[in-house]
């Protein structure tokens, strides 16, 4: 599986009530994370992260805002037909 390096990719959808986000990747689909703290993102705001394809629990950085947090990464390279049913709506 792949890992290591930085990727970065830039919030497109949220479900708020259950803290899960998806972000476009600009080389692999989306990538679902679910927000362990009250980590303010909105739509179109970019993040990035050094341990490209790690599951699990990590740290994200938002670029636009100039803000960390450590979340839980579900899943990379989701095709957008999966998005919906990733962020659990």
């Amino acid at each position: 599986m792949r890992s290591g390096g930085e990727r970065k990719g830039t919030v497109v959808a949220k479900n708020p009530q259950r803290g899960m986000v998806a972000l476009d990747t600009p080389d692999d689909g989306y990538t679902i994370i679910e927000l362990l703290t009250d980590w303010n993102l909105e739509v179109g705001d970019v993040l990035t992260w050094q341990n490209g394809y790690g599951l699990g629990a990590e740290i994200y950085v938002n670029v636009t805002r100039g803000t960390r947090a450590e979340v839980y990464v579900q899943n990379h390279g989701v095709s957008r037909n999966a998005v919906r049913q990733q962020l659990l709506f």
